[in-house]
């Protein structure tokens, strides 16, 4: 997070403490060096909330929410990611009521951006469609999902560029297309410390085959189509 890590979660801890519906838990997962995580989540003792250290697992984002979703204990899980925050006293409301619907097993919502946790400047409806495992996020961040935890499959600790839409294209193979809310329910970060912004060109075709393999016994014309045009992105 470029130093910001610990900022950016007190920002979302506070969003959270002032949630209107509170029947939740908040497990923080963390592989930082230092204490300044640690020491943050010291700060909300009104929050049911679990610190966990995660130093000795790979320092990688899909280990660390797989640890996250590993020590959760409530019905649903919301992930949220350390840069991202909900929208408002209702947003974790309306994710929760969701799942009132039995028939709901996992769910995405519309998410607002921002560059300086204050100013929202572009809305997302989420999308999700079959070739999403390519590359094409039309979904967002992992922070817009929430998941029955009984039903909560992994993130692929073998990616890193890939690592969300691969879970996606899980959950909707193991569980059927998603319940929407398009209200801007979360707000995700832009900044300078994204995993995407550090990306290389090698990386993304390294993962863009390594999904095809993974998949290659549910492949169409129309994957191989995509597929193609992914990888030919990643060349230029």
């Amino acid at each position: 997070m470029a130093g910001n890590g610990a900022r950016f979660l007190r920002h979302s801890l506070n969003v959270i403490a002032g949630q209107n519906f509170r029947d939740f838990e908040v497990v923080v997962t963390d592989q930082s060096d230092d204490d300044a995580v640690a020491q943050v989540c010291t700060e909300f003792p009104d929050l049911a909330l679990r610190h966990v250290w995660t130093r000795d697992l790979p320092k990688q984002g899909s280990a660390n929410t797989n640890a996250a979703i590993a020590a959760a204990q409530g019905e649903v899980i919301k992930i949220l990611f350390q840069d991202d925050y909900l929208n408002g006293p209702d947003a974790l409301g309306q994710i929760a009521g969701a799942f009132d619907d039995p028939a709901v097993q996992w769910c995405l919502t519309g998410c607002d951006h921002s560059t300086d946790g204050e100013t929202l400047i572009r809305l997302h409806p989420p999308r999700y469609h079959p070739q999403i495992r390519f590359g094409k996020n039309t979904v967002g961040s992992p922070s817009v999902l929430a998941v029955r935890r009984s039903l909560a499959p992994r993130f692929d600790e073998n990616l890193i560029w890939l690592m969300d839409v691969d879970f996606y294209h899980q959950c909707a193979a193991a569980l059927g297309p998603p319940a929407i809310l398009s209200a801007p329910l979360v707000v995700t970060r832009l900044h300078a410390g994204q995993v995407s912004a550090g990306v290389s060109k090698a990386l993304a075709r390294r993962e863009l085959r390594y999904v095809r393999e993974k998949y290659a016994d549910e492949t169409s014309l129309w994957d191989r189509w995509h597929y193609l045009g992914r990888l030919r992105r990643a060349w230029i």
